[in-house]
């Protein structure tokens, strides 16, 4: 049998080259400011420094709100708003640590199989979950299930694994 291997698919030529395809264009942007003869330059200024005028004007604002509703705080105001943040904080930390601890989101085996789980590539939503919780993402190893999601990850919850493996 002759068989022919065929190249994997390449990805599109913007998936591949964005960054480079932006700052080339940031790059021309620039020279045409450089020596465009339309006065955009004069434009250009124009706008932001308005811009800039408006978010110090609003900044400016909200400064002064926030002043004037601290300056007719009262002391029972003051002291019930500091207990709510640290009861809310505390209450987020407890929550963390339920969690971390959990061996529902701990464990290294599929909730739908009960098959073994690897670590796969991580998704944008769950670097910024990771800024909390340090988590990975995991696929299930049997083939028929492909179970996907999120799972703690801890030195605990790999002790917890490697035990449960021998």
């Amino acid at each position: 049998m002759n068989e022919q291997r065929t190249a994997p698919p390449r990805p599109p030529f913007w998936r591949e080259y964005w960054f480079e395809i932006i700052w080339l264009l940031l790059a021309l942007l620039g020279v045409f400011l450089l020596v465009e003869r339309m006065n955009l330059r004069a434009i250009l200024r124009r706008v932001v420094t308005e811009a800039v005028r408006w978010l110090a004007r609003a900044a400016l604002h909200i400064g002064q709100g926030i002043i004037t509703r601290i300056m007719h705080t009262t002391i029972s105001d003051a002291i019930g708003i500091i207990l709510l943040l640290i009861a809310m904080g505390v209450l987020l930390w407890r929550i963390r640590w339920r969690i971390m601890r959990s061996s529902r989101w701990t464990r290294t085996v599929c909730p739908l199989c009960g098959s073994g789980l690897h670590r796969i590539h991580r998704r944008r939503l769950d670097r910024v979950i990771s800024l909390l919780i340090p988590v990975g993402r995991f696929l299930c190893k049997n083939p028929e299930c492909r179970w996907t999601g999120l799972r703690v990850t801890t030195s605990r919850a790999r002790r917890r694994s490697s035990r449960s493996d021998a």
